[in-house]
């Protein structure tokens, strides 16, 4: 998960820490526009997996301030390669949210 802190107490993540102490482009990953729910659907446990763009401000802003340079998302976009264009273009309804059963049309 990018928004957790790597050290209790410190709010960077393992690519902000990484950056702060060599000084070199970072990337970051884990839950970009994702439910914190997710977890408990790919574990196989009956929870509804859906999508959360709150997150996605967090990140904006944690690049503008030179945190990490890079964000790489992936889940959202085994489920809907056009995840880029509609977060862009506010479409979130249109997005169709990650499950597990989505890994089952990977094959």
């Amino acid at each position: 998960y990018f928004e957790r802190p790597e050290f209790e107490g410190r709010p960077l993540n393992l690519a902000g820490w990484t950056k702060k102490i060599t000084g070199k482009p970072v990337i970051t990953v884990g839950s970009i526009g994702l439910s914190g729910e997710f977890i408990k659907d790919i574990r196989g446990e009956s929870v509804q997996s859906t999508s959360d763009y709150s997150n996605l401000y967090e990140a904006a802003e944690r690049v503008e301030s030179e945190e990490f340079d890079l964000i790489a998302v992936g889940r959202p976009l085994i489920s809907d390669s056009h995840w880029p264009k509609k977060i862009q273009d506010h479409q979130y309804e249109e997005i169709i949210p990650f499950s597990k059963e989505t890994l089952k049309y990977l094959n």
